[in-house]
Formats: C-alpha cells, structure tokens, sequence
C-alpha cells in the first residue's frame, strides 16, 4: 500500500473503533505502518487509546503513540 492508502486505512479503522486521533498521531501511525506491517498499526490504535483514556485524554496523541510503539514490539524488531 502506498502512505495515504495507509493513512486511510487507519482513519477508517478508527472510526470503527470510535477512536479520536489527532493528525500528528495518525501521520506517525502511518509511518509505522509502513516501517512495519498495518496489522501492528492496526492494534497500535487501540492500545493507544487505552493510554489516551488512562491519561484522561480526549483524543489520541503523538506521545499516545510513541508510548505504546515503546512497549509493544513487533515481529521485525522483537527478532532483533
């Protein structure tokens, strides 16, 4: 997939799941994506939104993302 068939992917994704992100976020969550696989993205945008709820955040933010990328691996890097 190309960047904005990602990044459109994962809008749609969080529409789904009612998950509210800002632009920063989903511009990083696609990055991810294509780094390493949609699936990983995919589940990165409900672990964040956990972050975002128990930080009592409305939305899901850069640093929503980041903390979850920093604790949940995926098959490239946990292989390193």
């Amino acid at each position: 997939y190309s960047f904005d068939e990602l990044k459109q992917i994962l809008q749609v994704r969080c529409i789904e799941e009612q998950v509210e992100m800002t632009d920063d976020a989903l511009e990083l969550l696609t990055r991810i994506a294509q780094e390493t696989s949609l699936r990983y993205a995919i589940h990165m945008i409900t672990t964040s939104n956990l972050v975002a709820k128990k930080k009592k955040s409305k939305q899901v933010e850069l640093v929503h993302i980041e903390r979850c990328h920093g604790l949940f691996y995926d098959v490239h890097r946990s292989t390193k």
